[in-house]
């Protein structure tokens, strides 16, 4: 759902991408799954790992206050991990 909100506007995926800028060389945004496709899920949750500092930044700005609860809990985050770790040899040997 956050990943829809910050790519929903020009305006969102441009502050979304200034909150990166100062850290990392090459800001990215959040991409979606693809129904089709089933390593879709996998690369989603190694983006959505890899931005969780930036979301949480993109997510101080009081205007998106109404959308902090959809932020992942850390709970959430160690059963990421976990579905990343299953994941990965599937993508390894089918590709």
């Amino acid at each position: 759902m956050l990943a829809v909100l910050i790519t929903l506007t020009p305006g969102r995926r441009n502050e979304f991408i200034d909150c990166q800028k100062a850290k990392v060389r090459i800001a990215v945004l959040p991409i979606m799954d693809v129904k089709s496709r089933w390593n879709s899920t996998l690369e989603l949750l190694e983006r959505a790992y890899r931005l969780c500092e930036f979301t949480w930044e993109w997510l101080k700005n009081p205007k998106y206050s109404d959308y902090r609860p959809l932020f992942t809990t850390q709970d959430e985050w160690t059963i990421v991990k976990f579905v990343m770790e299953v994941l990965r040899p599937f993508r390894y040997w089918t590709l």
